[in-house]
């Protein structure tokens, strides 16, 4: 029997109840940081979103201790969609850009800030950020054409870049404080599609049902674990699905795969895949996580349902297809797998990556 502490409660006590169940999962788990992002989503649920920014940035500066950069750019990245006025986290996402070398992102996110400040009529603030991005490569071309363009659609002047008030030292990033990681986190490549499939014709898999997910147990309120939290979570996220985020939840995703942390990208990409509007992406990427977890039944049934999807075009098909035929290879089905990938061949000859599996499995 499912055991819910939503049933018979007021919205506020509801609230109250499943966060103090959350701080105590914390408390039990204070190096399980996803309960910082789960606590911040039943803010947002309650629409306490000072509260959510103020858990987001605990979770950010967690990850960003135990230096895994990607997954505080995906949270930052959240958090300037909820409150685009948190100046400092722009300061913040920018210098994680620069300090990685990934300079065009860094001059993105400047771009955001100044016209954030541009559009709080704070003008002198918006040039010193421009004046930021001129210093970050003095030589490059397209940051300067960019600079210049803001000046004239916004229609900046040189005086605007002087402050009105008193002065004092404007400091937008730290250079000394942007040093090099030790340790360079280099995105998973991932397959890409060289053709579109030409024939929509496809293949028959054998994929097994997909196992629904078992309710949280427990004997009363007082012994629930972190999981039977997230499992009530889960039910109430259900409810309300625009809380659930997918987009936050698939990038979160994608940043948890790239730093090889595959239990909770597979997590996140379940969360998402519901909400998303790129289904198709997402259940490769879930596949991929639970390939690389050694659970190839349920990899073999994401693809499967990926299949099943309304409105798949010939690429999205191939491409879930050809997965399918890399979880029959790694089950140590050879005889399967290489079917799938002839068939591929038979409909693309010039798709590269196929050949070198027919030609390891022949």
């Amino acid at each position: 029997m499912k055991f819910s502490f939503f049933k018979k409660k007021t919205p506020e006590k509801k609230f109250e109840d499943t966060l103090k169940k959350y701080q105590e999962a914390a408390e039990q788990s204070p190096d399980d940081l996803r309960i910082r992002i789960k606590i911040a989503e039943l803010y947002l649920e309650y629409g306490k979103k000072d509260k959510a920014v103020e858990e987001y940035l605990l979770a950010a500066k967690g990850y960003q201790d135990k230096n895994l950069p990607q997954i505080v750019v995906a949270i930052y990245n959240n958090i300037i969609s909820i409150d685009p006025a948190q100046v400092d986290v722009y300061t913040k996402l920018a210098e994680i850009h620069l300090k990685n070398d990934f300079v065009g992102d860094c001059v993105a996110v400047l771009e955001k800030l100044a016209n954030h400040y541009y559009k709080k009529d704070m003008k002198y603030e918006a040039t010193q950020v421009l004046k930021k991005i001129s210093e970050i490569d003095p030589d490059n071309k397209f940051f300067k054409i960019k600079v210049a363009k803001f000046y004239e659609d916004k229609k900046l002047s040189d005086s605007d870049a002087v402050a009105k008030g008193p002065k004092g030292k404007w400091e937008l990033i730290d250079e000394k404080k942007v040093k090099k990681p030790v340790d360079e986190i280099s995105p998973v490549s991932f397959f890409d599609l060289e053709a579109i499939l030409k024939d929509s014709e496809s293949i028959n898999i054998s994929i097994g049902s997909a196992e629904e997910e078992t309710a949280a147990q427990g004997t009363s309120e007082a012994k629930l674990s972190p999981d039977d939290i997230f499992e009530e979570l889960k039910a109430s996220m259900e409810a309300s699905p625009d809380h659930g985020s997918p987009e936050f939840h698939y990038n979160l995703g994608l940043a948890y795969q790239r730093s090889n942390q595959l239990e909770e990208a597979a997590d996140e990409f379940q969360a998402a895949l519901d909400g998303l509007e790129n289904k198709v992406e997402c259940c490769i990427k879930l596949a991929e996580c639970s390939m690389a977890l050694n659970r190839l039944d349920e990899a073999q049934d994401v693809i499967g349902k990926g299949l099943k999807l309304d409105s798949l075009t010939d690429e999205e098909k191939m491409d879930l297809i050809y997965h399918s035929g890399l979880i029959y290879k790694t089950k140590g089905d050879k005889k399967k797998a290489l079917k799938v990938f002839k068939k591929i061949y038979e409909t693309n000859k010039n798709f590269k990556r196929v050949i070198k599996e027919i030609r390891e499995l022949s």
